[in-house]
């Protein structure tokens, strides 16, 4: 009877047991399947969309909207078709093409890349929610399955865009709906085969069941990481092999892994379509942000002109002068680095703007914030660097720059092309100073060493009479410059003058022999092309410090000379301080002729006088005889030629005699120095060096305001040298006139 009560009992408990695995076998299979059919179509989703979304972002809107299957052969279609064929042979897709909108919810098949049997073109378009959202500019997937003449598909549908913003056609990507289903089938037929095994064998079925679930699991895993490799791979990932199976997760051991798995593969997913955007965006071979950056920046700015939220901006367009030289002399890899080059000399210039690379060798900005206030400094600071290449064989880059005008410019292309028209002047300017330009044929030059290799280290000139000293000083820095040496301060002086482009900064012994290092500073001060140098003035004497900084040195190293990092730091700070205040002084100076503008000239003249208050000074006027006929018989470049060369020979003239001058007007020079006793000679030499430079006849005078009171009006010193110098205007015989007096 026990036993009968037992059997009862154990068959109720056997009976309670079977329906409690099975509810828990139900519910885990129902939860199971649940969560992986919602993870399998949120992965599937989010691939279709990553693939749609970059197939859409790289083609041309307004191509896509005008090309038909008879534009067959055509550039604009075989882009198209390439770029749909790419993604359909290398992403796992079962279809991609493009869709036109017919309106009232109605589309039908574009382009499509399909070998067998592809979509007719016009033919209808099975209609989708997701289709339709699509067409409204929004990228969606299909939440359900839809069947067509092809099959059952789970779709994707991104949007492309013309230039003006509209939808101008939808690329659709298929996967098929029977690989999910399978994915699902097998899944649920595994859980049902496992709940009845546990009902026949009890407790220990429930093990057997749950290590086969999860051998399942793993299996599914597996596939999905397979999967996710093909993808990344196929779309150009740049990770490595180990990098990946670095990031992988152990085979899943429950739902919960094989969730954490799939969000896991997601990130990265969604990682690797980052980089392949990232490369999208930006230039390889330079660094700087791509064409179609710029073709998205110039869509934004466009949006926010329309908006009216953007008042003020510039653009600035450069291009790379003689990259054809270098191509065809050095070869193609030299021109990369000449292209890296250029590239580099554009970005430190405008370091708070983005630069786009919009051709091989064409370089766009676009000017906000600071770098718009400051875009007249920064344009000269460009074309100063670039005339200053025409010598070196530097990098030379043409730059042309205009701003957005408020009520008359709708678009960037506008601004565009009034910069790039301003690009192209700039161009003939630096062709007429010496620059080579792509029109040029590379058998104008003779052979190779035509080129010197690009060299952007900074030179250093160290002056000490003591070699040993020198060459310390030399080793330790080396590295870092290109170094040379003097041994006394006339030495220094004549390597200043020889090198004056060059060197970055002079480190400079006090006491030496023939001339001191203040001689050589004091020097430096009156000479307008060396005066902009930074010193560094290296003693033993402690107590020289404070009179070295005020005699022009920028900074004191003692001897012996202290840790080598600590050099390097004044040195790098040094030459930062310096160029910084280049640049600020390049706004003093005219841009033509490389001499001061009126109003700092007479700012100079004053710090002059008070400084040489015992000083007899004479003020001097140059004027170019029928400067307008030299410009109207032999053009502008011409006129321009002259007055460059005007500028060089006075400042070689004020070198040599310690005065200071000024560009005034279009052919008008003043020149402020100390009072001279023979200026037949030196004048005549000036004559001299601007016929040669010109090869033609060009006809100069010159009014003298000597030995004048210092306490008159510096300005009508200056009034009174021209007056003598018109006073021999028309006269071929005479040179120079003195106020209150003909000289000849």
């Amino acid at each position: 009877m026990k036993e009968r009560v037992k059997a009862k009992s154990n068959s109720k408990y056997f009976v309670v047991m079977i329906a409690i695995l099975f509810g828990v076998n139900v519910s885990l299979g129902y939860l199971l399947v649940k969560q992986s059919r919602s993870s399998l179509i949120s992965l599937m989703q989010t691939r279709m969309l990553e693939i749609s979304n970059t197939a859409a972002s790289m083609i041309d809107g307004d191509a896509l909207e005008r090309v038909t299957p008879q534009d067959e052969g055509t550039e604009d279609y075989r882009r198209i078709m390439e770029t749909l064929t790419y993604f359909q042979d290398h992403t796992g897709l079962s279809y991609i093409y493009c869709i036109k909108d017919e309106g009232n919810k109605r589309f039908s098949f574009g382009l499509d890349p399909t070998v067998v049997d592809p979509g007719e073109f016009g033919s209808p378009i099975v209609y989708t929610d997701a289709l339709y959202q699509a067409s409204l500019g929004v990228a969606t997937a299909d939440q359900k399955f839809y069947e067509d003449a092809w099959g059952r598909f789970y779709s994707a549908y991104s949007p492309v865009f013309d230039s003006e913003g509209k939808v101008a056609g939808i690329i659709a990507v298929d996967f098929s709906a029977d690989w999910y289903n399978r994915q699902l089938s097998t899944l649920t037929l595994t859980i049902v085969i496992a709940a009845l095994i546990s009902l026949l064998i009890g407790g220990a079925s429930v093990r057997i069941f749950i290590v086969r679930s999860e051998r399942r699991i793993g299996a599914i895993h597996g596939q999905l990481n397979q999967m996710s490799d093909r993808l990344m791979k196929e779309i150009g990932s740049s990770a490595k092999d180990g990098e990946i199976k670095e990031k992988k997760i152990d085979s899943a051991r429950s739902i919960a892994d094989l969730e954490k798995q799939i969000l896991s593969m997601q990130s990265e997913l969604q990682t690797q379509i980052s980089q392949v955007h990232v490369r999208a965006y930006q230039d390889s071979l330079t660094g700087v942000k791509s064409k179609h950056a710029y073709l998205e920046a110039e869509k934004d700015v466009n949006e926010k002109l329309v908006q009216g939220s953007l008042k003020e901006f510039a653009v600035v367009v450069c291009d790379v002068n003689g990259l054809k030289k270098v191509n065809d002399t050095l070869g193609h890899q030299a021109g990369d680095v000449y292209i890296q080059n250029a590239s580099k000399m554009i970005c430190s210039i405008f370091s708070h703007s983005p630069v786009y690379r919009t051709g091989g060798d064409e370089f766009a900005v676009l000017l906000t914030g600071r770098d718009y206030k400051n875009r007249a400094a920064f344009m000269h600071e460009l074309h100063r660097l670039s005339q200053q290449h025409i010598d070196s064989n530097e990098v030379v880059v043409s730059g042309g720059m205009s701003e957005f005008i408020p009520g008359q410019d709708l678009s960037v292309q506008m601004v565009f092309e009034r910069a790039d028209t301003a690009m192209y002047q700039e161009k003939r300017l630096l062709k007429s100073l010496g620059a080579d330009t792509r029109e040029e044929q590379a058998d104008h030059y003779d052979g190779l060493n035509d080129l010197p290799p690009i060299d952007h280290r900074k030179h250093l000139l160290i002056v000490d009479d003591v070699k040993v000293n020198r060459e310390i000083l030399g080793e330790m820095l080396k590295d870092d410059y290109d170094i040379y040496y003097a041994e006394d301060g006339a030495e220094a002086l004549e390597t200043l003058r020889s090198h004056k482009d060059e060197i970055a900064l002079m480190m400079l012994d006090l006491y030496m022999p023939v001339m001191s290092g203040r001689k050589v500073m004091e020097a430096m001060q009156v000479d307008e092309d060396l005066m902009s140098i930074p010193v560094i003035v290296l003693t033993v004497d402690q107590e020289a410090e404070l009179d070295s900084l005020r005699i022009g040195a920028m900074d004191f190293i003692p001897k012996p000379y202290p840790d080598i990092e600590i050099i390097r730091a004044r040195i790098a700070k040094c030459i930062e301080l310096s160029e910084n205040r280049e640049l600020i002084r390049y706004t003093q100076r005219d841009k033509l002729t490389g001499l001061l503008n009126y109003d700092y000239f007479i700012r100079y003249v004053e710090q002059f006088r008070q400084q040489h208050k015992e000083t007899s000074f004479d003020a001097a006027v140059l004027d170019v005889n029928d400067f307008y006929q030299i410009n109207e018989q032999y053009g502008r470049q011409f006129g321009d030629l002259v007055l460059r060369s005007i500028g060089r020979s006075i400042r070689a003239f004020n070198r040599k005699i310690s005065g200071i001058g000024c560009r005034q007007g279009a052919d008008t020079f003043l020149i402020y120095c100390p009072h001279q006793e023979q200026y037949d000679s030196l004048l005549n030499n000036v004559v001299r060096n601007v016929k040669n430079d010109t090869e033609s006849i060009v006809s100069l005078r010159f009014g003298i305001f000597e030995n004048f009171e210092q306490e008159e009006n510096i300005e009508e010193w200056f009034v009174c040298a021209k007056i003598a110098a018109d006073s021999i205007k028309g006269d071929p015989e005479k040179t120079i006139a003195f106020y209150g007096y003909t000289h000849m």
